[in-house]
């Protein structure tokens, strides 16, 4: 039987990696690139999976948040938000020039638009019972996220996305973007805040003219 001394076999190890050619290094770099793909999607489907507090993608019960506006005197906007009985959120949208009520249902897979009336200006204070007759006008969420679903004409684009804002920068945001016939709208949604910014992007013979609302601060 023949032993091979330590050094003999680093010197194997170093010829064998200095005499690949091309196409080796080649399949090796794809197969890197797909290992990490493979894990990245993992880790995705992962934190898709998991379960999700609805709550999380709003504000929290009482506070008010302000976002800076740009490209449109109506894009700064103060969102209140306040829980309500039986899973329900209400959120006041108030962009200076109307406020609208907002009042949202909170499910196990989904979070429901269950009543939108704008010049909205005094205090939603409904029963229990009342709000359990409202039915779904439309899906604001559904869990698990998943890149590629469509909700509500709004297709999810990106789950970890980096957002910047006045407020701070996010990481992990959640996008979602809707096509239609005088633009791009954009959302991004972050777990622990909801949505913190939106844009309107619409192509002009001058470039793209982009109005945004970036969240800016909590009270």
């Amino acid at each position: 039987m023949r032993f091979w001394k330590a050094g003999s076999l680093a010197g194997l190890l170093v010829l064998g990696a200095c005499g690949m050619n091309v196409a080796d290094e080649g399949a090796a770099a794809a197969g890197e690139k797909a290992v990490q793909q493979a894990s990245e999607e993992k880790a995705e489907k992962e934190t898709c999976n998991r379960e999700v507090d609805a709550f999380a993608f709003f504000m929290a019960d009482g506070t008010t948040a302000h976002f800076k506006g740009e490209g449109n005197e109506f894009a700064e906007l103060d969102i209140r938000t306040v829980y309500l009985e039986g899973n329900h959120v209400a959120v006041y949208e108030d962009n200076g020039g109307t406020v609208m009520l907002r009042v949202y249902h909170l499910g196990e897979d989904r979070i429901e638009l269950v009543k939108e009336e704008p010049e909205f200006y005094e205090e939603y204070t409904p029963s229990l019972e009342e709000l359990e007759a409202l039915t779904p006008i439309s899906t604001y969420l559904e869990f698990p996220m998943k890149k590629g679903d469509v909700v509500n004409n709004r297709t999810i684009v990106d789950l970890k996305a980096d957002v910047e804002t006045p407020y701070k920068t996010f990481k992990h945001a959640v996008v979602f973007e809707e096509k239609t016939e005088s633009g791009i709208n954009r959302s991004y949604f972050v777990e622990g805040f909801g949505e913190v910014k939106r844009e309107f992007i619409m192509e002009t013979d001058d470039g793209p003219f982009t109005v945004t609302s970036s969240l800016e601060s909590i009270e």
